[in-house]
Parts: C-alpha cells; sequence; structure tokens
C-alpha cells in the first residue's frame, strides 16, 4: 500500500507540481493582500495586483467567456491540479505514517546538522503534517467553483443545498458578446457581472430559492476554500499553510532531482 502511495504521489506531483505551487503561493497573496494592504495604507494601488494574481490563480491568465462558471484551458488546469493535490496529500500522509511512537517523534522533527538535503526532506515530511488539514480543505473545495459536476457531488456530500447552479451567458446580439469579450480582456469583471445581474435577474452562476436567497452550499465551500470560517486566526492558519504549500512541490523537485543525481552516480 506505501509503495502504491509512494508512487502516486511522485507522479502526480512530477508533472502537476508547478501549478500547486502557483495556486499555493497566489492563494497565500490573496489572502494577504485584502488583510494587509489597509493596513499598510497600500489600497489604491494594491487593486490591479490583486486582479491580476486572482487571474493567476483561478485561470492561469486564460479567462473563460464567462468568468463566473465558463471553462478556460486554464481553469481546467487550475482545477484538475487541485484535485490531484488534494491526492498527494493523502497519499503523503499515507506514505509518512509511522508505525510506533518513537518513529512518530521522529518524523515531526527537523534536523539541522544532517546536511542541507536531509533538512529539505524532514522541512518537506514535517510542515507537509503540520499544514495537512488546512491544504486538503482548500484543494477540495477549489474545484466546486470550476465544475458543475463537481460542486453537486461536493453538495451532497456536505448536506448542502443540491440544486444545479446553471452558468449563464447574459443575452444579447454580437455586438454585446464583442464588447463584452472587450471587456474581460481588459479586465472589466464587475461591470461583466453587473451586466449578466441585469440581463438575468440575478446573478450568473447561482439561482436563487423559493425564498429569494442564494443556496448555502456555495457560501459554505467559499468559507472553507479560504478561511473565513473563524475570522482572522482561520486566515492567518490558511495564509502560513498556503505558504507551506508553495514550498512543498518546489522541496519535492529537489529531493526527487537529488535522488536521480545519487542513481546516475552509482551508473
Amino acid at each position: 500500500m506505501r509503495k502504491i502511495c509512494l508512487k502516486i504521489h511522485k507522479w502526480l506531483a512530477l508533472p502537476l507540481g508547478v501549478f500547486m505551487a502557483i495556486l499555493c503561493f497566489t492563494g497565500f497573496l490573496l489572502l494577504v493582500i485584502k488583510d494587509i494592504s489597509p493596513l499598510l495604507g497600500m489600497e489604491e494601488g494594491i487593486d490591479p495586483f490583486y486582479k491580476a494574481v486572482k487571474q493567476l490563480h483561478r485561470w492561469l491568465f486564460m479567462m473563460p467567456n464567462n468568468p463566473h462558471g465558463g471553462l478556460s484551458v486554464g481553469r481546467v488546469i487550475m482545477a484538475v491540479s487541485s484535485m490531484c493535490m488534494a491526492l498527494v496529500l493523502l497519499t503523503g500522509v499515507v506514505v509518512w505514517w509511522p508505525k510506533s511512537k518513537k518513529m512518530l517523534k521522529n518524523r515531526l522533527k527537523v534536523s539541522t546538522n544532517k546536511g542541507f538535503r536531509r533538512f529539505v526532506y524532514d522541512t518537506h515530511v514535517s510542515l507537509g503534517i503540520y499544514a495537512f488539514v488546512f491544504l486538503f480543505l482548500m484543494a477540495i473545495t477549489g474545484p466546486v467553483f470550476s465544475f458543475g459536476w463537481y460542486r453537486q457531488g461536493m453538495s451532497k456530500l456536505f448536506g448542502q443545498n443540491t440544486e444545479k447552479m446553471e452558468t449563464k451567458m447574459p443575452k444579447g446580439d454580437g455586438k454585446q458578446a464583442a464588447t463584452k469579450q472587450n471587456a474581460f480582456a481588459h479586465d472589466n469583471t464587475d461591470r461583466v457581472k453587473e451586466h449578466a445581474q441585469r440581463q438575468e435577474g440575478g446573478t450568473p452562476d447561482t439561482k436563487k430559492d423559493g425564498n429569494g436567497k442564494k443556496p448555502g452550499g456555495k457560501k459554505l465551500f467559499k468559507s472553507l476554500h479560504t478561511g473565513k470560517w473563524a475570522g482572522w486566526f482561520s486566515r492567518v492558519l490558511y495564509a502560513l499553510a498556503a505558504l507551506v504549500g508553495g514550498f512543498l512541490p518546489i522541496s519535492g523537485y529537489y529531493l526527487w532531482w537529488k535522488k536521480r543525481q545519487g542513481k546516475h552516480a552509482k551508473c
């Protein structure tokens, strides 16, 4: 079982580790910017940077025609990477799982006097375990905002309203559609969203229930994804976990490369 999980861990992380690192580092920036920038008096100049980071985090700068539910290559890559990240985290825990209390104590320590490679290995393992819960919550809830079928499944799993959340484009002729595409190209997402609301009589990515309220599922998933469920305390923990999550693929690549170097040296 451990060998199988190690292979899954490695062969998912190797091709998608770059995107996982991007997800984590940009997620860290998104968490920090909104909370820190007002305290530093950076509110005026930070908005364009914040939007750019959000586009990288969600779409790899490949914004779909309908950013409130439409698909693009970038959105699919990031959502799939998020799902694979959840598997990488789970298999990492299985590989790490100690057989005794003594091994548990050793595997939570970071050695600083046994060389740089051992230091990187220990930080990769121990920090990954410490941040596992928060990273796993972020990873499994991320695709909720990209794939309708995934959102429906997660809603059933969490016992939320499973009413289908449709993604509709605002009605209009070709000229209006072209104008909309230009708006996306210039990152006028908020204006487009308002236009969609006027055309459809509501938000473009959700239906309202009989009481005129949005389904609670998406709000729950957003809270779990961004760390809003426990206020500033959970957001700080999420920010630290996201920073650790960005380090994990980098340290993993380093360890894989050093291992390959060792094999070539023996040959």
